[in-house]
């Protein structure tokens, strides 16, 4: 009885919430004109949400954010042709996109920009430090956070600055040139599932047992498309980059409690940062990197066991090393796709959405009509496990007693023990609230390929479907497509997808593919389907007749009060040396503000300022600008002050000894500017105690 309450609560079988109809209109869109030449824009817009919404990828373990550190990203990519053919590829730092959300991103541009839902790409760097409740199905609304539930002002925030951005990216086009190309890199990332890696069929060579086979039984490829704009002078420069990697987003462990955007963060800024310098561009570089066929990719930090993630400090500093790493590697095929850029761009797309539930063959594949839970998911993922549910043998992924052997083994479910039994989830869950609608994409720029699915896909996944649909193309006499890649958990969300082979060891991957051990197989069928229509009709863009939703709502997001205090400083610049929980030293900060509805984090709120010639100018350190968008700087809410008025701390991680620095807060609202002391950081070298490692230049 105990065991069935334990699973019951994880299940979430008591609570109530109202339900939310969202009715959103189709939009009917005319091509764009052609103007035969093509163009280009791109814009990085922050997404940031106040503080206090929960923070998806590790369901009731999770934590709310109280503030930020690496601000979470929607940064957008427009291309056109020049004959009436355009895309926008949105990457965004989020557990996962939404086709609700895509929906109404889709609705809210269409007349402007002449885009079609199915020229419309959002796909997720998986981050499990971004908000979630923003979901088309009450299932992943309820359990991808914690706390349950859709939240409206925080989807319609969301739907609002992507919007904006696709809006700027199209109106700042300019005349455009594009490179595409792969590079393999290796070190980055690693198999966590490798037991049931080596059940594929077609794989050999791997031996469970060595222990660089994880390093190994990877998919190494990063993926570009490199896009160049000429500037007023007639100069084409670089603007943007939409890349691929396949690396799970949870190099910060759970414990984190601030927004950020995981490893990618690193990767993104510092191609950014290089190119930009590099070449003086009038404009702000965009690197949008996406996660590929991430399902069973963990990055390559050290292999600590199969611990619960409340076993070790959250791991900034390797998160860091490793996000570098990959962001020198994308500099580094950024720079090789100079010499092939072109202004002879075809950019080409096909939609179609379908209700896997009611279509569930494809091609003699069948399809599980219902969705079910596997009992691996409660325990979750490898090195990820969930505190005392991994203790059950019978919910740790891989076990023996994980999965079924003699019995109701032969469906479509498999082998597959169903959580809280399969007579009971229904109950808990009824069918009809897992998502059901798949929006299937393909997206082709030049001799590229991109496929954003709404899933999870393991590496060896990812190669089926794209092996399907490069032989599609093949076959049509096509040999210009030289790159497929799979953008997972694009346009919604579904959990994952595993091979079959994959999928009948049951680790944490398999029990979290809800539609079943052929789920791979359909999916590929599908785009191979989609992908031959599209050869005979380019531009297919195939809808559900109406985009209706009725979802649990919840509220997260902070009512929107206007603060009746003023700021002022409530703790002068104070040097905080690193212990377990920090890893790195820090200065701290604080100051009374207006509370976290009118706070404003996707708004510049913070730097650092340094004295130079008797001026007080930004802060920069080996490139990076010492303000709230870069590396080091953490806003954290501290608790409510009362006339919506709030307490907040400011930390300069890893501050750099030598200078007369002060911090400084944006206005917000009808409150003015606000600056710290000035200090002296001595830094900590030669044992220094906190106390002297920091000295105030002037008098208060």
């Amino acid at each position: 009885m105990r065991m069935l309450i334990l699973l019951a609560a994880v299940l979430g079988l008591a609570g109530c919430a109202r339900t939310l109809e969202i009715a959103i209109a189709q939009p009917v869109v005319e091509s764009p004109p052609a103007t035969g030449a093509p163009t280009a824009g791109a814009v990085s817009i922050d997404i940031t949400p106040p503080p206090g919404m929960p923070m998806g990828g590790y369901s009731v373990l999770a934590n709310k954010g109280l503030g930020f550190r690496t601000r979470l990203k929607a940064r957008i990519v427009y291309l056109n042709d020049g004959r009436q053919n355009s895309v926008a590829l949105v990457q965004t730092d989020l557990t996962a996109a939404s086709l609700l959300l895509h929906h109404k991103v889709a609705e809210a541009v269409a007349r402007t920009t002449h885009l079609k839902p199915g020229h419309i790409a959002i796909t997720a760097s998986h981050s499990h430090s971004a908000p979630a409740n923003f979901f088309d199905n009450d299932f992943y609304n309820k359990h991808t956070s914690s706390g349950a539930g859709l939240d409206a002002r925080f989807l319609e925030f969301t739907v609002q600055r992507i919007a904006q951005g696709i809006l700027e990216a199209y109106e700042n086009r300019r005349p455009a040139r594009v490179a595409t190309g792969r590079k393999d890199i290796y070190g980055y990332n690693r198999n966590r599932s490798l037991s049931s890696y080596v059940l594929n069929q077609n794989v050999e060579g791997v031996a469970p047992d060595d222990p660089q086979a994880v390093f190994r039984a990877v998919n190494p490829s990063l993926y570009m498309v490199r896009v160049d704009v000429r500037d007023d002078r007639g100069r084409y420069k670089p603007l943007a980059a939409f890349s691929g990697f396949s690396v799970h987003a949870t190099a910060l462990t759970p414990p984190v409690t601030v927004y950020n955007a995981d490893l990618f963060a690193y990767a993104q800024k510092d191609l950014e940062w290089a190119i930009q310098r590099k070449y003086d561009t009038p404009w702000a570089v965009v690197h949008a990197l996406t996660a590929g066929t991430q399902g069973d990719m963990a990055p390559a930090l050290p292999d600590r066991g199969d611990n619960t993630f409340g076993n070790f400090p959250v791991n900034w500093r390797e998160a860091r090393e490793l996000g570098q790493g990959i962001g020198r590697e994308a500099v580094s095929l950024f720079e090789a796709l100079g010499d092939t850029l072109t202004a002879d761009i075809t950019v080409t797309s096909a939609v179609r959405e379908i209700n896997i539930r009611e279509h569930n063959v494809a091609e003699g594949v069948t399809l599980c009509r219902d969705a079910a839970v596997g009992n691996p998911v409660a325990a979750g993922a490898y090195e990820r496990r969930a505190p005392w549910l991994a203790a059950v043998p019978f919910l740790k992924g891989g076990n023996a007693t994980a999965r079924r052997w003699w019995f109701f083994k032969n469906g479509c479910q498999g082998n597959k023990r169903h959580l809280l039994f399969s007579f009971l989830q229904p109950l808990a869950e009824p069918k009809d609230r897992f998502p059901q609608t798949v929006m299937f994409q393909l997206i082709r720029i030049n001799d590229t390929v991109i496929l954003p699915l709404p899933f999870e896909v393991t590496a060896e996944s990812g190669r089926r479907v794209a092996t399907r649909v490069k032989r599609e193309f093949e076959e049509h006499g096509d040999s210009g497509v030289e790159h497929v890649w799979v953008a997972g958990n694009a346009n919604g969300y579904f959990g994952y997808t595993t091979t079959p082979e994959e999928y009948f060891r049951q680790n944490y991957e398999g029990g979290h593919t809800l539609y079943g051990r052929y789920s791979t197989p359909y999916l590929t069928a599908q785009l191979g389907l989609l992908t031959r229509d599209f050869l005979v009709r380019p531009g297919v863009q195939e809808l559900t007749p109406a985009w209706t939703y009725r979802l649990r709502a919840n509220t997260f997001y902070p009512e929107d009060l206007a603060g009746t205090g003023l700021r002022r400083v409530m703790r002068q610049p104070t040097p905080v040396r690193a212990d377990a929980s920090s890893q790195e030293d820090y200065i701290a900060f604080r100051w009374k503000d207006v509370g976290p509805g009118e706070i404003r984090f996707h708004q510049p709120l913070s730097c650092v300022e340094v004295k130079i010639n008797d001026q007080w100018v930004l802060m920069s350190s080996n490139g990076e600008p010492i303000h709230d968008d870069g590396y080091d700087l953490e806003v954290r809410y501290l608790g409510d002050l009362g006339n919506a008025m709030g307490k907040y701390e400011l930390r300069w991680y890893n501050p750099v000894p030598g200078g007369e620095y002060r911090f400084r807060i944006e206005p917000r609202g009808e409150q003015p500017p606000l600056v710290s002391r000035a200090f002296l950081y001595r830094g900590f070298a030669g044992g220094r105690a906190p106390k002297s490692a920091l000295a105030f230049a002037s008098p208060q």
